[in-house]
Order: C-alpha cells, then sequence, then structure tokens
C-alpha cells in the first residue's frame, strides 16, 4: 500500500512541477488524485491501527471525534466536514464509521444513551471556503446517510419517517468540523 502512495504523491508532484501557475486540467488532476491520495492513506491506517503490534497507537478516529451526553441531547463532534457523496470511498465510509463510533462511546462514558421514540438528528457542517466552492456546495451533496445509517438502532429504532427527522445546515468556517445534535423531536 505504501508503494500506491508514492507513487501517487510522485502524480501529484509532477503535476506541481509543470511549471507556472497550475491550470484548470491540471487542477481538475490534482484534485482527483488528493481524493485517491486520501484513501489510500486512510486504508494504510486502518492496516497499520489493526495489525500493529503497538496495541498503544492511538486511533484516528479518536483524535477526531468528541462526544458529549447530558441525558436529553447527545451532541457528536467530528473534526471533518461531511464528504460530498462523490468523495465517498469504501475507506472514507468506514474511517466516517469508526469517528461516529468512537464519539458515540465517548458520549456513553459520561452516561446511558438516550433512545427516542422519534428523534430529530440536527447536522451541522463547516467547510473552509475555496475559490469557488460556493457553486457547487450543496447540503443534499453530501453523505448524509452515513450519518443515518449509524445512528439508527443506538438513538432511534429506523430512519423512517415514524421514528426521525433529520436537518442539515451548512456554513463557512474554519476548521472544517461537522456536529450532530440528536434529541426527541417535538411532535404537535
Amino acid at each position: 500500500m505504501n508503494t500506491q502512495i508514492d507513487k501517487t504523491l510522485e502524480q501529484l508532484a509532477r503535476c506541481l512541477d509543470a511549471g507556472g501557475r497550475p491550470d484548470a486540467p491540471r487542477l481538475h488532476k490534482m484534485y482527483d488524485l488528493a481524493l485517491k491520495l486520501q484513501s489510500q492513506l486512510l486504508g494504510v491506517i486502518y492496516d497499520t491501527e489493526t495489525f500493529s503490534p503497538d496495541a498503544t497507537t492511538p486511533r484516528l478516529a479518536r483524535q477526531h471525534a468528541h462526544g458529549e451526553n447530558n441525558g436529553a441531547v447527545v451532541t457528536l463532534t467530528i473534526d471533518e466536514p461531511l464528504p460530498s457523496m462523490k468523495r465517498l470511498t469504501e475507506e472514507v465510509e468506514e474511517h466516517w464509521k469508526a469517528i461516529l463510533r468512537a464519539a458515540i462511546d465517548e458520549a456513553e462514558r459520561q452516561g446511558s444513551l438516550p433512545y427516542f421514540d422519534k428523534a430529530l438528528v440536527a447536522i451541522e457542517i463547516t467547510t473552509p471556503r475555496g475559490t469557488n466552492n460556493a457553486n457547487v456546495w450543496d447540503t443534499s451533496n453530501r453523505a448524509i446517510n452515513v450519518i443515518i445509517n449509524n445512528l439508527k438502532g443506538i438513538f432511534f429504532l429506523d430512519d423512517n419517517i415514524e421514528h426521525m427527522a433529520f436537518s442539515v445546515t451548512g456554513r463557512w468556517g474554519e476548521p472544517g468540523r461537522t456536529v450532530l445534535r440528536v434529541s426527541e423531536m417535538e411532535v404537535r
């Protein structure tokens, strides 16, 4: 796997070494390579953390996950913006599952997790502003199902209209992060 990382880094370096200011085709290629590199890195990190004889190695998921539980609302904070569906490779999805599990575990250490008859999952995504990404950042294009599917069975029975609702808001800011608030939905 490290060989694949080296090759991807070499390809990125070639794009940068082309001289002058990068043009749109090179920037697009670099973007695709950066996505590929992220998946490769997550694969190597997973293998290292899972199969390393060094049990003291901090898990990446725990470093990026925080959970708070006051008995009525559970707040899960992930130190990464929720990726778009385009970026959702198998490795990225597994990374997000591990991060969510780590945040839930931290919240559970503070007391029993609440279970809601009808939950409201409020998702707030903070994303660093790029040069022109305001035209492509849609809340509906985020990998929301990764969150919802990994909360059901823990905080609510199912992700149908009888047991949960969700909202997604986005804003520009540094650092990028995703905050989830799970609470009982007030039904009128």
